[in-house]
């Protein structure tokens, strides 16, 4: 039997995930992927919090909602990846081999490190893409009077149409 082991649960390895255990044959191949958390935030979707457009309980869901049925998932931070012995080390003392390897572990946002940012962040600089950060951005634009226009989204809305109903055509 094939293993494949995938590292991160996040959208990549969760999609990978999804795809191949509906393409690779259950008799020949053995699916594993390995996260360190069991929530999953969809980032993109904290672009809309500002704007009201969603909330908190949009965008953080069990990573588990997304896994097909059966998924050989582990809850561990990965310690190390040891290349030459096709295995992967996990703080949680297991000892994964693989045959192959797919690294999914996403980004990681570092506003620190842009010079410049940190004075200002949170008050005059923000990053939507931190959860804590998108609702301040929204509060704020309310408390200074710089309102932004709520965009109620429907199934089957037109672009014109959301811009009629909100007076911006």
């Amino acid at each position: 039997m094939k293993k494949l082991v995938i590292l991160g649960a996040g959208t990549a390895g969760t999609m990978m995930l999804n795809k191949l255990n509906g393409n690779l044959d259950k008799s020949e191949w053995q699916i594993t992927i390995v996260d360190q958390f069991e929530t999953h935030y969809y980032q993109p979707g904290f672009l809309f919090i500002p704007f009201g457009i969603y909330n908190r309980k949009d965008v953080i869901k069990p990573k588990r909602d997304f896994f097909p049925s059966g998924a050989n998932v582990i809850l561990s931070e990965i310690d190390r990846i040891v290349p030459e012995e096709n295995k992967v080390l996990l703080m949680n003392n297991q000892v994964l081999e693989y045959d192959y390897l797919i690294i999914a572990s996403g980004a990681k946002i570092k506003p620190e490190e842009t010079e410049g940012i940190t004075g200002d962040f949170g008050i005059k600089a923000f990053l939507i893409f931190i959860l804590l950060k998108a609702p301040a951005l929204y509060q704020i634009s309310l408390n200074r009077g710089k309102m932004m226009p709520r965009l109620r989204l429907r199934r089957g809305d037109s672009f014109q149409r959301r811009q009629k109903r909100n007076g911006t055509n």
